[in-house]
């Protein structure tokens, strides 16, 4: 399903690149929204959270009867997601949200590495210490309010890697991570209620790292904080999975 992500992820950027998603933004704007749309989300966002749990089957006339809408909206969000990897279509057997499986899990891990990694070097020398300062108050005052493994502190986690590339100033690449970044979410609640609490440490001080080298506007140092940060996230999931 990855590669099938990852060819969604590239035609997004010709569509940027030629200035049609823009356009077509602007005119969703100026009407209300659409049934796929409302259907998209819903089904999207119990994916995310695993109310929809990898290999349950989505069957449309059950979908069209619980949402209160017809077949075709249905259909087009299916067809939708199944474009950006949450839903396998099988011939015969109908649709599936799409199974999580360790190379799904290293080749979103080999994405990120690869555009954090690059990104961060880059984006260091175009922070605002006091901005980083704040970024770090707020994720330090989290992990004070959820003192123990939570959805809120790893929110805050993403919150970090998301101002990364926020503060490297490209909104095309920004818009490409959040997509990557729904994978990202959709990986870690799935697994998390085989998470523990030493892991959780782990990362918070790795998050620390990672922000304390942006201040410093550090690009070796926070460089090597992201590479460590990821690999050690990706070992501890081939360890529970």
């Amino acid at each position: 399903m990855l590669a099938i992500f990852l060819k969604y992820i590239y035609n997004i950027f010709l569509i940027y690149l030629f200035g049609l998603e823009k356009k077509g933004l602007k005119r969703m704007k100026n009407r209300s929204k659409s049934k796929k749309a409302i259907v998209y989300e819903n089904l999207k966002s119990r994916i995310l959270s695993n109310s929809l749990k990898p290999g349950e089957p989505l069957n449309e006339g059950i979908l069209s009867e619980e949402l209160k809408i017809s077949k075709t909206p249905i259909r087009e969000a299916l067809q939708q997601l199944e474009k950006e990897g949450f839903i396998e279509n099988i011939p015969g057997k109908g649709a599936f949200v799409s199974l999580i499986s360790i190379q799904d899990i290293r080749e979103i891990f080999e994405i990120r590495e690869i555009l954090e990694c690059a990104v961060i070097r880059h984006a260091v020398t175009k922070v605002n210490p006091e901005k980083v300062e704040g970024i770090r108050n707020k994720f330090i005052s989290s992990e004070s309010v959820n003192k123990r493994v939570s959805a809120g502190h790893f929110k805050a986690g993403d919150e970090v890697h998301t101002f990364i590339f926020e503060a490297f100033g490209n909104n095309r690449l920004t818009e490409i991570y959040r997509r990557l970044q729904d994978h990202i979410v959709r990986n870690r609640i799935h697994f998390f209620n085989q998470s523990h609490p030493d892991r959780s440490e782990e990362s918070f001080r790795e998050h620390l790292e990672i922000l304390e080298a942006l201040k410093a506007q550090n690009p070796v140092r926070a460089e090597e904080a992201v590479r460590k940060h990821l690999q050690n996230s990706l070992e501890y999931l081939k360890r529970i999975m």
